[in-house]
C-alpha cells in the first residue's frame, strides 16, 4: 500500500499501540511516583525555613539555604509530557545528575546542622526522603526501562518517521532557494553561451585546420624519413664513436652534419638547399669511412644503409623535402597570421574568462546544492531502512511516497 510519510506515521502508530500501551502505563504510574517522592523532598525542606526569623542565629541560616537549595534544585527537575523510551531515558539521566548535585550541595550544610541537636529529626526525614527518590530513580533504571527497552524499536520508527519528514521539508526547503536564484543562473548561462560561441568562431578559424592537417603530414614525412635512415643512423653513430677515438679522421662540418642527422634527420633535411647537398656529401664520406676496419658492423645492415645511401643520393628525399619545406613555410605563415590577429591570446581570454564564469555561477548554489545532496543521500537511506523495518515489525509492506503531501 502507498502512503504519505504521515500517512504512515498514523498508520503505523495505530499498528502498534497496543504493544506500547503496558509499558509506557507502566512508565506513567512510575513517573507519578517519583514525581510524589521529589514533592516529598520538597515538603520535608519547608521544616529547614527560618526565612521569617528576625536575627537568626547561624544554624538557622544554614537550615534556611537547606530549604532554599532544595526547592531550586528539585524545581529544576522536569517531567516529560510525552511517555516514551528515548523521553525517559533522559528523564532518568537529567535527575539523577540534578539529584548528585543536590546531596553535593547539600552535604557541607548537614554537617554543620548535626551538631545542633534540635535538627536531627529534621535532617533524619530529609535523608530519608533523598532515599527513597533515589530508589525510585534506581528502580525506573534497572526495571521500568529494561522492559521498555524491547518496544524502543518501535518509538524508533516513530521518530524516524518525524525525522525524515523533516529531511523531506528541508528539501523541499533547499530546491525553493535553488530555483530562486534561476535569473541569476540563467543569465550567467547566455554569457558563457555567448562567450562560448565567440571562441568557437576563432577555433574554427581555416587557419587552425591547415596547421593540423600540416601537422599531420609533417608527422607522415618524419616517419617515413626516420624509416630510410634508421640503418644509416646506426652507422653514423659508429663513426662518430670511431672518431672519438681517433681511430677514422672526420672533419668537423661532416661531424656536425652526422649529429644532426641522428638528432632530428627531418630537421636537417628541411634546412638544407634543394636537393640537400650537404648531406649527400656527408653520405660519400661515411661511404669511404665505413670501408675502414675500425667500423664493426653486421653484414646485412651494413649492406642495407648503403642501398639506403643510394636511394638518398638518387634523390629520393627530394619529395619530401620540398614537401616539408612547403608545410612549415605555410604553417609559419599562418602562425606569424595569427600573432598577427592576437587569435591565441583572444582565445586564452575567452577560456579565463568562460572559467570565472562558470565559477561564478556554481557559486550561486553550492551550499544548497552540497546540502541537498547530503539530504539525499540520508532520505535514500533512512526510506529503505523505514520500509524494511515496518514490513518487519507488523508483517505489512508499505511504500512511503517522499514527494506526496
Amino acid at each position: 500500500m502507498n502512503k504519505t510519510i504521515q500517512e504512515t506515521l498514523k498508520w503505523f502508530e495505530n499498528e502498534i499501540s497496543s504493544e506500547l500501551a503496558k509499558p509506557r502505563k507502566t512508565a506513567s504510574k512510575h513517573l507519578d511516583v517519583i514525581k510524589d517522592r521529589v514533592n516529598d523532598i520538597k515538603d520535608t525542606s519547608e521544616r529547614f525555613d527560618y526565612s521569617d526569623v528576625n536575627d537568626p542565629d547561624v544554624y538557622q541560616n544554614y537550615a534556611t539555604s537547606i530549604y532554599k537549595k532544595t526547592l531550586a534544585k528539585m524545581n529544576e527537575i522536569e517531567f516529560p509530557e510525552v511517555i516514551t523510551y528515548k523521553n525517559i531515558e533522559d528523564f532518568y539521566s537529567r535527575t539523577l545528575n540534578i539529584l548528585n548535585s543536590y546531596i553535593e550541595i547539600l552535604a557541607k550544610y548537614l554537617t554543620w546542622l548535626k551538631r545542633d541537636r534540635s535538627y536531627k529529626t529534621r535532617v533524619k526525614n530529609l535523608d530519608r526522603a533523598i532515599t527513597r527518590l533515589q530508589q525510585e530513580l534506581y528502580k525506573l533504571n534497572t526495571k521500568t526501562l529494561d522492559e521498555y527497552l524491547e518496544y524502543e524499536k518501535y518509538e524508533s520508527v516513530i521518530d524516524d518517521l518525524n525525522y525524515l519528514q523533516e529531511l523531506v521539508n528541508r528539501k523541499k526547503e533547499i530546491e525553493d532557494e535553488i530555483e530562486s536564484h534561476r535569473d541569476d543562473i540563467e543569465r550567467l548561462e547566455k554569457m558563457i553561451a555567448e562567450k562560448e560561441h565567440e571562441k568557437e568562431e576563432l577555433e574554427g578559424h581555416p587557419g587552425f585546420a591547415q596547421l593540423k592537417e600540416n601537422k599531420t603530414k609533417l608527422s607522415q614525412i618524419e616517419i617515413t624519413i626516420s624509416s630510410k635512415v634508421n640503418e644509416i643512423k646506426k652507422l653514423c653513430s659508429k663513426i662518430l664513436k670511431a672518431a672519438d677515438s681517433r681511430k677514422v679522421e672526420l672533419d668537423d662540418y661532416i661531424r656536425e652534419l652526422i649529429k644532426s642527422i641522428i638528432k632530428n634527420p627531418l630537421e636537417e633535411l628541411v634546412k638544407e638547399a634543394d636537393g640537400y647537398p650537404g648531406i649527400k656529401s656527408m653520405l660519400k664520406e661515411i661511404r669511404k669511412i665505413s670501408d675502414s676496419p675500425n667500423i664493426q658492423m653486421k653484414k646485412e645492415k651494413l649492406e642495407k644503409a648503403f642501398n639506403n645511401m643510394e636511394e638518398i643520393l638518387n634523390d629520393s628525399l627530394l619529395d619530401l623535402q620540398k614537401e616539408a619545406k612547403f608545410l612549415l613555410k605555410q604553417t609559419q605563415a599562418i602562425e606569424e597570421k595569427f600573432a598577427e590577429l592576437e587569435i591565441d591570446r583572444k582565445i586564452a581570454k575567452l577560456k579565463r574568462e568562460i572559467e570565472d564564469l562558470k565559477i561564478d555561477k556554481d557559486r550561486i548554489t553550492l551550499a544548497q546544492r552540497r546540502e541537498l545532496a547530503e539530504i539525499n543521500k540520508e532520505v535514500k537511506n533512512l526510506h529503505e531502512d523505514l520500509m524494511k523495518r515496518i514490513e518487519e515489525y507488523t508483517g505489512k509492506q508499505v511504500n512511503i511516497l517522499l514527494n506526496a503531501i
